[in-house]
C-alpha cells in the first residue's frame, strides 16, 4: 500500500512539474504569418492592403486580450505598409509605438521616422503652391 501511495505521489509530482515547465507565450502574433503570406502571394497594393488589415486586426486583438503584448515588429511592419499607402503621419505613430514597446528597435525606428519626415518635406516642395 505504501508503494502504491508513493508511486501515485511521484506520478502526481511529475505531472505538476511538466505542467509548470510548459512554455509561456509572451507575445500575441495573431494573423501575422498570414499577412506576410498574403503580401508575398499577391504582390502589389492588393496584397499590401489585405496584409495591413490583418495587422491592424492582430494589434486590436492583442490590445483587447490584455495579457500579451503584440509581437515585436508588428507595429513597424504596419507602419511601413501605412507609409507605402501614402499615410506618413499614421506610419510615424506606429513606428513610435514599436520603439516604445521594444526599446532595442529604437535606433532603426528613429532612422525610419527621419526618412519618412524627409520624404514629407520633399513631397511638399514638389507640390506647386495654389
Amino acid at each position: 500500500m505504501k508503494t502504491q501511495f508513493l508511486s501515485s505521489l511521484v506520478l502526481t509530482a511529475l505531472i505538476l512539474t511538466s505542467i509548470a515547465c510548459a512554455p509561456q507565450k509572451n507575445f500575441y502574433w495573431g494573423s501575422y504569418e498570414d499577412s506576410l503570406f498574403s503580401r508575398q502571394q499577391q504582390a502589389g497594393t492588393g496584397g499590401e492592403v489585405e496584409a495591413a488589415a490583418m495587422l491592424i486586426s492582430t494589434i486590436n486583438e492583442a490590445q483587447s486580450n490584455g495579457t500579451q503584448k503584440v509581437g515585436p515588429g508588428i507595429h513597424a511592419d504596419y507602419g511601413y505598409l501605412l507609409f507605402k499607402q501614402g499615410k506618413p503621419d499614421e506610419a510615424i505613430m506606429e513606428l513610435q509605438k514599436e520603439a516604445s514597446l521594444y526599446p532595442e528597435s529604437k535606433p532603426l525606428m528613429d532612422t525610419m521616422i527621419t526618412r519618412i519626415q524627409g520624404r514629407k518635406v520633399k513631397d511638399k516642395e514638389k507640390t506647386p503652391a495654389p
